[in-house]
């Protein structure tokens, strides 16, 4: 869920600041996030090839696995981070252990879409992995773009065993399972190095989650991607908290989450 760099209008900017305010306070899955340790994932949105030839790479050299998103009708084409996976990177990523995780047939925009859309496309999206990765689920959703409108969070809650947004933060405390947050290592972070450091240590320190987010993994990162070194620092940083670093399924497995975690208060507020 990248952030759009070019100035909005006024009007737009407040519709967009009470649409975050109403996806955060409704439509909520809340769990006690209650764990003798932190943890860290580590995801890549829309699966550029780079996020695994070099991004794979630098987690498997550490003994770690991460979580990809994916849109398959995107597979093979080029997009704003690069050359996206093909349907041979998905089943070579799989067998090394890592994660899939899913974002949508065509990368829809929640804000843009109708939730009978996007649960088309979501279903697209299954279909399609069936077929190119036998046997092969999609337990964790993250929102494409600039994220969901109220009724899409509410509709896609009830789908997976969490949904990873944005924010800039960590998961402590009561947490949303409908709506993760995470911190995307790009062009508003990758240059603050301390600032990462500091936020890996406040997690472990507060036996959180923190979520990293990236797009593609490459030495001229795009605005939404950052370099190997910067990656590959902020692992090292990582494994060395004390965190269990693991992919996000593996974690809510964990923390034994399971798709009807919070259901019973589901809708509370709404």
């Amino acid at each position: 869920m990248p952030c759009v760099r070019r100035q909005q209008p006024l009007k737009q900017r407040l519709q967009n600041k009470w649409r975050r305010f109403a996806v955060a306070r409704w439509a909520r899955r809340d769990f006690r996030l209650n764990s003798d340790v932190p943890y860290v994932s580590f995801t890549f949105d829309d699966f550029p090839r780079s996020a695994y030839t070099d991004g794979g790479r630098i987690l498997l050299a550490q003994g770690v696995r991460g979580t990809y998103f994916v849109s398959l009708g995107l597979l093979g084409r080029s997009g704003v981070s690069g050359p996206i996976a093909s349907r041979e990177d998905l089943q070579t990523l799989v067998r090394e252990g890592h994660e899939l995780g899913c974002h949508t047939f065509e990368h829809l925009d929640g804000t843009r879409s109708t939730p009978e859309a996007f649960m088309r496309s979501i279903a697209a999206n299954r279909a399609a992995l069936a077929h190119s990765v036998p046997g092969r689920d999609l337990p964790v959703f993250a929102f494409p773009l600039d994220g969901p409108d109220l009724r899409i969070k509410r509709e896609l809650g009830r789908h997976f065993l969490a949904c990873r947004g944005g924010g800039q933060s960590f998961n402590s405390g009561v947490i949303d399972l409908n709506l993760l947050n995470a911190f995307f290592l790009d062009w508003r972070s990758r240059g603050d190095p301390e600032q990462i450091g500091r936020l890996i240590e406040e997690n472990a320190a507060n036996r959180g989650w923190l979520i990293f987010a990236t797009h593609d993994v490459v030495s001229t990162p795009s605005d939404y991607g950052c370099s190997p070194e910067c990656l590959e620092q902020i692992v090292r940083h990582a494994c060395r908290s004390g965190a269990r670093v693991l992919p996000m399924a593996e974690v809510l497995r964990e923390l034994r989450v399971t798709r009807s975690t919070g259901l019973s208060k589901f809708g509370a507020g709404d």
